[in-house]
């Protein structure tokens, strides 16, 4: 009976997208941003095939599907979108992910585990994919809806949040409400993951608040950004939090202060009086001021790891996606805890350990694309500029968050921002580059 259920489910959902994508394909970007957050929807269909990661079914990766397929209909419907396809081929923010997964394809030569990089090159390029798609469907007029979607989204959770922290009823996950500290994650399949999404919440907000004019609305945003903060709060999430700090800083830095400094304000003090009322939260903050002490053994012998691996082999690496197998064969001597993690979960020790030299001037060149992107902008039009500024922090937030939790290139929001970021730049044939509400 659970089985049939969960099929009827899963053609359900195939039935509504496949409808989205054939009649209004450009709201798969909204329903993209959304279904992220839903982690939880790999219960909801049965598994296709072999147990593990890619017998999972879940609600991202078959709207990551469908948004693929109706991106080549329009192609195929509309010549004039081809236009767009090949200028985006052009910029260089596009060349520079073309240079990350050629790097890792390059990898493959020099790997442990050749078939396990060339599965992370292919899902690399399946992403990639995505990128150009979501480049295909999206429209500049889109920008400031689809920061309003992730930031409703996180709101819509924070009331499960609460109520997970407050009562310790997990909705999946139980076994996180065990132990000293409980740790919400909603929906979410890791709390750090939920607050990396809540922290993208925080930044959409201040930004549609400087956006917004009519003060009602703007009492709207206030009360909205309190609702995120308190979840972002019980997820006891140091890296959230802190990510959520850097994005506000940056925010500052990138906007102009008259508007941008009443937001900062009430985040800033309603921040402050959630960390007073609730000690937990200063508790975990203060282990930010130990440095590495406060790091739990597992993430210090992984770094042990990244580092002796690096230095063994520096300009490729062990091949992508080999730290694992690296790991277990050569440096399991440096694990201290006997039952710790064996993948690293830190992006830019992960990178340097599998990809080497180049992997880092890789990843270098595709953050100096996207900050180049946003300059470009500026130089265009300013008014896309200021929605052009959520989606780098959004792309930067992962980034940040990913030194904690490691999944950078694997997040659909990465991907999702810079498409939203290259196509508020893109000017068509007749030289428009405008963009409505």
């Amino acid at each position: 009976m659970l089985l049939l259920l969960k099929t009827l489910a899963l053609l359900l959902t195939l039935g509504c997208l496949a409808y989205l994508g054939w009649k209004r394909p450009g709201s798969l970007v909204y329903v993209l941003a959304a279904a992220v957050a839903l982690d939880i929807s790999s219960t909801w269909y049965p598994s296709l095939g072999s147990s593990g990661a890619f017998g999972m079914v879940s609600l991202a990766r078959i709207v990551t599907v469908v948004i693929t397929l109706a991106a080549a209909l329009r192609l195929w419907r509309e010549p004039l979108q081809r236009d767009k396809l090949k200028w985006a081929f052009k910029q260089p923010l596009t060349r520079a992910f073309i240079l990350y997964i050629g790097v890792g394809a390059l990898s493959i030569l020099v790997s442990v585990g050749r078939m396990k990089s060339l599965t992370e090159v292919v899902r690399l390029i399946s992403l990639f994919v995505l990128f150009l798609s979501l480049i295909v469907l999206a429209e500049r007029k889109q920008a400031w809806k689809l920061l309003g979607v992730v930031q409703w989204v996180g709101v819509a959770l924070s009331p499960l949040a609460l109520y997970e922290g407050k009562t310790l009823h997990f909705l999946w996950y139980a076994n996180l409400a065990t132990g000293e500290i409980a740790r919400v994650n909603a929906t979410f399949v890791d709390p750090n993951i939920f607050a990396r999404y809540l922290a993208l919440g925080i930044v959409s907000n201040l930004l549609l608040f400087y956006h917004e004019k009519r003060p009602k609305f703007k009492a709207i945003y206030i009360v909205s950004l309190l609702a995120l903060l308190a979840a972002l709060t019980v997820t006891l999430s140091r890296s959230g939090l802190l990510t959520t700090v850097l994005a506000l800083i940056m925010l500052i830095i990138l906007l102009p202060r008259t508007g941008i400094m009443m937001p900062a304000g009430l985040m800033t003090l309603f921040g402050g009086m959630i960390v007073i009322l609730r000690p937990t939260v200063y508790e975990r903050l203060a282990t930010l001021k130990q440095g590495v002490g406060a790091v739990d053994e597992q993430r210090l012998y992984l770094w042990k790891a990244a580092w002796a691996m690096f230095r063994s082999h520096p300009l490729l690496g062990v091949g992508l996606g080999g730290f694992q197998q690296t790991f277990l064969k050569y440096y399991s001597a440096l694990k201290t805890v006997p039952y710790g993690a064996t993948l690293s979960h830190t992006t830019l020790m992960t990178i340097a350990a599998e990809l080497g030299a180049l992997g880092l001037l890789a990843l270098a060149w595709v953050l100096v694309c996207a900050f180049r992107g946003l300059w470009r902008l500026r130089r265009l039009d300013n008014a896309a500029y200021v929605p052009g500024v959520g989606y780098l922090l959004w792309f930067l937030a992962v980034f940040i968050s990913s030194q904690s939790e490691a999944r950078f290139f694997e997040d659909p929001m990465i991907w999702l921002s810079m498409a939203m970021l290259l196509t508020l730049g893109y000017i068509d044939r007749e030289g428009k580059n405008s963009f409505g509400a």
